[in-house]
């Protein structure tokens, strides 16, 4: 039985080995950027682990035999997930890894744009000692807002360690109906732009899909006073012309995120390195979700899967095309 790992980010595949070499299971670690590369080296392989290589209906039309594909982490945009359940095959991703490290990454992006840090050190290390800093027109945690779109495992432990830095905590997540946030100590809100109109403080933590695809866009943006935006999930939540819109008529007063439109950035294009260099923008190269224990953990949830289909059960994470 053969394993192909598509696209690893981490150096080793030893927690992969644990799990998958005493149940008789050869592990290829052959690096695929593209559709041809997952055909040409999928043949004959059970199972997929996955970073971000795109697993297109074509390339699993063309690999009979491939029966599972596991992302390594939470998204599965790069996943056909529907071409998938129409061929037979399975999908599992791995939710679970990462909450407390992307939890305080998103938490440290909101307070530094609160008290706008990086502008400020920088400035130090230029040799530029900022006296009077009323010129960045701070304000009080205690007396704002913070929003959550996404309450989901991540999107609640922010909610969870804002509780005590913020005035109130109010959430949108269409897919959590009013009874089941009865009991929460936040306030779900019936839309975004309800939360846009009355947070200071927004965090995204919604997948990406055909609904959420420019899910902050211009109209949205429109509505906001002083934002301070932070995206840990996806870049393509946010609309990028309608952002850099917004930062320049301060209706966002600050944009942090651990993700990009392109990635890794084309550092040749003159607008992604304007943007990269704005002092109300922070990015970070999507780390939010590594430490050293979260890597160890993610690398073997994700073979534990592909161990329990070859047992004849159930992936835990198993994935439904929406």
């Amino acid at each position: 039985m053969k394993v192909l790992v598509t696209d690893m980010l981490h150096s080793s595949i030893e927690e992969e080995r644990k799990v998958l070499e005493p149940a008789g299971v050869t592990i290829d670690t052959t690096f695929c950027r593209s559709e041809e590369d997952l055909i040409r080296h999928g043949r004959g392989v059970f199972a997929f682990l996955v970073s971000y290589a795109p697993v297109t209906r074509r390339v699993m039309e063309q690999l009979p035999e491939l029966k599972l594909i596991v992302k390594y982490g939470v998204g599965v945009d790069n996943v056909d997930v529907k071409a998938a359940r129409e061929l037979g095959k399975i999908v599992a991703n791995v939710p679970d890894y990462c909450v407390e490290e992307v939890a305080s990454h998103t938490v440290a992006l909101i307070l530094a744009g609160l008290r706008m840090l990086f502008p400020l050190t920088e400035a130090a290390k230029t040799g530029l000692w900022i006296e009077d800093p009323s010129t960045e027109k701070l304000r009080r945690p205690t007396a704002l807002t913070a929003g959550i779109v996404g309450l989901g495992r991540i999107g609640r432990r922010v909610a969870e360690c804002l509780k005590p830095l913020v005035a109130r905590i109010l959430f949108y997540d269409p897919d959590m109906s009013a009874t089941g946030s009865a009991q929460s100590d936040w306030e779900k809100v019936d839309s975004l732009t309800d939360l846009v109109e009355r947070c200071q403080i927004l965090s995204l933590h919604a997948p990406l899909n055909e609904e959420t695809l420019d899910l902050i866009d211009m109209e949205l943006l429109d509505r906001a006073n002083r934002l301070i935006l932070v995206n840990t999930s996806r870049a393509a939540l946010v609309n990028r012309e309608a952002l850099e819109k917004a930062l320049m008529n301060g209706r966002v007063s600050f944009f942090g995120s651990d993700v990009f439109w392109q990635e890794p950035p084309d550092f040749t294009d003159p607008w992604t390195v304007r943007f990269l260099k704005r002092r109300d923008v922070l990015v970070t190269p999507h780390m939010a979700w590594y430490s050293e224990d979260s890597e160890r953990e993610v690398r073997r949830k994700a073979a534990e899967e592909i161990l329990r289909v070859l047992q004849g059960l159930q992936p835990l994470q198993g994935l439904q095309p929406e």
